[in-house]
C-alpha cells in the first residue's frame, strides 16, 4: 500500500509522536511511506530558525529519505497562522491548493497518486481531501486545538468540517472522542497514546553524565513546557521537599514560564536539562525515583492523553498527576493530588513504591505499546475497507437495476 502522512511536525524530529511511531511500523509491514509537511512559507523566510531551515532545506532537495521513509516539504504561498488575514478559514482551507510547484503534481511524480491511505494529523490537511486522490482517509484527533494559545479561532470550525469529511476518526482521548462524536457518530475510534518498546529495555548501572548526582530522590518531568504545564506547582514541591531532586527533561515553548524557571535553577535540588533525544530518555528514567505529570486542569488538558504517563510506567516510576480526567478513566496506577498543598504529599506516598509495585506499572505499560495501537489501526483500516467494498457493490447493483 501507499502510506500518506499529512503532518504537523518533522520527521526528523528528536523526540517522536505518535504518527512518527505508526508511520515507523506501516514501513516495516512492507508498504510505501510519505511524510508529507509541515510546509514552509515565504513567511518563514523571516524566521529563519533551525526547523524552518531545516524544512526549506527538504523542500529543496525534493525528497529527502529518514529511514527509509520519504519526505516532502511543501511550499505554499499562503500558510495558516495566528495573524490578520491568514488566520482566515480561507487559508485554512486551501493551504495546500497554494503550493509551488503544486503539490498534486509532485505526489504523482514521486508514486503516491492515488494514496491507498491519507493520514490527516492537523485541520489543514483538509484541502488535501479534494486534491489527492486516496482509497481510504483517517484523522487522527490528539487535541483540541482551540483550547491552545495563539491559535487562529476557527481552527475549531476546521477540525469539525475534516472530521465529518473522513472514513475514520482516531481520538487519542474520551473527551476527544465524545467531542468528535458530536459530528460523525459512527466512524469515530477511542485509541489512546502508547509507549516505544525502548522503553522496557534494562538500563545501564550507571546514569547519564548529566543525571543529578547528589543522593537525593529524583523526580522527573519528562516533555514540553507549555500551557499545559503546572510551574507553581512544581516551584511548591521545589521549594517544600529539599530531600527530593526535580530533573526536567524537555524543551520550553511558553515564554510566560521562562522567568520562573529561570528562578528555579537557582534552586540547589531543581535540574533543567533541555530536550534529549527519545534514544536516549529510557536512561534518565531508568534512575529517577518518580514521574510526574504536574499539569493545571482545564479544558484543555482534559483532553490530554500524556504519553509521558505510559513511559513512566514502563520504566517502574510510580506518576504522580492531579485528577486529569483521562488518566482517571483510565484506572491505571496513578497517584493523584488535588491542589498544590496535596502535590507534596503525593511525591512523599510515592517515593514508598515497593519492588513489587513497580513491576505493576511496567507489566500494565506492556498493554499499552505503540504496536498494539498498530494492530488496532489495522483492524480499523481492513473494517473500512470492507465497507466501501460493500457500499461500491451496492451502489454498482442499483446502477444496474435502474437500467
Amino acid at each position: 500500500m501507499k502510506i500518506l502522512f499529512a503532518e504537523s511536525h518533522n520527521l526528523d524530529r528528536p523526540d517522536p509522536l505518535g504518527s512518527h511511531h505508526y508511520i515507523g511500523f506501516f514501513k516495516q509491514a512492507g508498504h510505501q511511506c510519505m511524510w508529507l509537511g509541515p510546509a514552509i512559507s515565504p513567511l518563514h523566510l523571516f524566521k529563519a530558525d533551525r526547523l524552518n531551515r531545516n524544512r526549506f532545506q527538504v523542500w529543496r532537495e525534493g525528497i529527502r529519505t529518514v529511514k527509509g521513509i520519504d519526505w516532502m516539504v511543501p511550499l505554499s504561498l499562503i500558510f495558516y497562522y495566528n495573524l490578520p488575514v491568514l488566520r482566515s478559514s480561507f487559508v485554512g482551507r486551501n493551504q495546500f491548493r497554494f503550493c509551488l510547484p503544486p503539490l498534486k503534481g509532485r505526489l504523482q511524480k514521486a508514486g503516491f497518486v492515488p494514496a491507498d491511505l491519507l493520514w490527516c494529523a492537523g485541520p489543514v490537511a483538509l484541502s488535501l481531501l479534494d486534491l489527492v486522490p486516496h482509497r481510504l482517509s483517517c484523522y487522527r484527533l490528539a487535541d483540541r486545538l482551540d483550547k491552545f494559545r495563539r491559535i487562529p479561532p476557527g481552527v475549531a470550525q476546521l477540525q469539525q468540517e475534516i472530521i465529518e469529511r473522513v472514513d475514520f476518526v482516531l481520538a487519542t482521548s474520551q473527551s476527544l472522542w465524545e467531542w468528535a462524536q458530536k459530528f460523525c457518530t459512527e466512524d469515530v475510534y477511542y485509541l489512546p497514546n502508547g509507549v516505544s518498546e525502548i522503553f522496557f529495555e534494562p538500563a545501564g548501572e550507571t546514569p547519564p553524565q548529566d543525571f543529578p548526582a547528589d543522593g537525593r530522590a529524583v523526580a522527573v518531568y519528562l516533555g514540553t513546557l507549555d500551557s499545559r504545564f503546572d510551574l507553581e506547582t512544581l516551584a511548591r514541591g521545589v521549594a517544600k521537599l529539599k530531600d527530593v531532586h526535580f530533573l526536567i527533561i524537555g524543551p520550553l515553548t511558553d515564554g510566560t514560564l521562562r522567568p520562573g524557571m529561570k528562578l528555579l535553577q537557582a534552586e540547589e535540588n531543581f535540574t533543567w536539562l533541555g530536550p534529549k533525544e527519545h534514544k536516549a530518555v529510557p536512561a534518565y528514567l531508568k534512575h529517577a525515583d518518580l514521574g510526574m505529570i504536574p499539569f493545571h486542569l482545564n479544558e484543555l488538558t482534559e483532553a490530554v492523553n500524556p504519553i509521558k504517563y505510559y513511559e513512566y510506567l514502563a520504566c517502574g516510576l510510580p506518576v504522580v498527576a492531579p485528577p486529569l480526567r483521562e488518566l482517571s478513566a483510565m484506572k491505571g496506577p496513578l497517584y493523584h493530588y488535588r491542589g498544590r498543598a496535596d502535590f507534596c504529599s503525593a511525591l512523599k506516598q510515592a517515593l514508598k513504591a515497593g519492588e513489587e509495585e513497580k513491576k505493576d506499572f511496567t507489566g500494565y505499560a506492556r498493554l499499552q505499546t505503540w504496536e498494539i495501537r498498530f494492530q488496532d489501526i489495522l483492524k480499523i483500516m481492513e473494517e473500512k475497507t470492507a465497507q466501501k467494498s460493500e457500499q461500491r457493490a451496492l451502489s454498482s447493483t442499483e446502477g444496474a437495476l435502474r437500467k
